[in-house]
């Protein structure tokens, strides 16, 4: 399995310079590494800048794209200001049967058009080895946004944490090493209990509206439409919101801009905020992950002949 990938050429669309460091260390496990959209990348044997997406894309086995994926317009986020990636019907003409491209995340929509392609998508942002060290630098992100914003310490305020997985958790357990008061909102009586155990106070969702007066500062971890404009109106006018879940967040921001509410949507925290380190755990974790799924792959496919 170690050099399951020594005959495939891969390509790199995008990203920054944790795709850079992604396609190094792609070199030692496949037979080539072609890029697109990516500037710094440098003059290393088998890694190959293309002129174009379909010189980038040609005898591909494994397209790698950006841990943010792709937008709502299919756009992919590039470096090279001079290069548009978009993943639409050109670009599914290019792509073989069988490719797999592996992202963060990837649209339903395209998604339906990769399998009609007959393409595999791997989605690894949620997997365990990247989405746990990730999570450390997106908390010290948000808490290092949170000091730029407020006017007042985090020692000794009141933090609402929405969610309690693994950002929220890494969040809190630094939140409180500042000495701030912990919130934890959320649904689920589990992670309540949870939360609880480690010394947060827990609340239930549904008592946020009589609570969430309380707060200094507010962060959103959960992919839901979480702070309404019902909940934008009791929020105290110095609170300052910080949303950290995948577009389009979990606040009402035309509701916290009419109230006059500090509110960001925070995205890509690690590779803004600490993107040496974001880099490594995808240079470090990608390949593994990738030969990982090309054996599912074949063996999926030998199970099909089989029958």
């Amino acid at each position: 399995m170690r050099d399951s990938l020594k005959k495939y050429g891969i390509t790199i669309l995008g990203g920054d310079h944790r795709q850079v460091m992604v396609a190094e260390s792609m070199i030692d496990h496949v037979a080539w590494v072609k890029t697109y959209g990516l500037l710094g990348v440098p003059n290393l044997p088998h890694l190959f800048p293309a002129a174009n997406l379909e010189e980038a894309i040609a005898g591909s086995r494994v397209i790698i794209l950006p841990i943010s994926g792709v937008d709502s317009k299919g756009l992919v986020r590039v470096s090279d200001p001079a290069v548009t990636i978009k993943i639409n019907q050109e670009f599914w003409q290019q792509v073989t049967a069988g490719t797999l491209i592996v992202t963060g995340s990837f649209p339903l929509q395209l998604k339906t058009e990769a399998v009609q392609k007959g393409v595999k998508i791997f989605e690894y942002a949620e997997i365990n080895e990247i989405a746990i060290p990730n999570a450390i630098p997106t908390a010290e992100g948000a808490i290092q946004l949170a000091m730029e914003k407020t006017s007042f310490t985090i020692d000794g305020s009141c933090c609402l944490v929405f969610g309690f997985g693994r950002v929220a958790q890494a969040l809190a357990k630094r939140l409180s090493a500042l000495k701030a008061t912990i919130i934890i909102a959320a649904r689920s009586n589990e992670q309540l209990r949870r939360a609880a155990d480690l010394g947060y106070t827990p609340l239930h969702l549904s008592s946020l509206a009589e609570e969430i007066n309380k707060t200094d500062l507010i962060f959103n971890t959960i992919p839901a439409l979480i702070v309404t404009e019902e909940i934008v109106e009791k929020i105290k006018p110095e609170t300052v919101i910080i949303d950290l879940a995948s577009a389009p967040g979990g606040v009402d921001f035309q509701a916290a801009g009419k109230y006059g509410l500090t509110a960001i949507l925070a995205l890509g925290l690690p590779g803004k905020v600490a993107p040496l380190t974001a880099g490594k755990i995808l240079a470090t974790q990608l390949p593994g992950l990738i030969k990982q799924e090309i054996s599912y792959q074949n063996m999926e496919n030998s199970l099909e002949v089989l029958r």
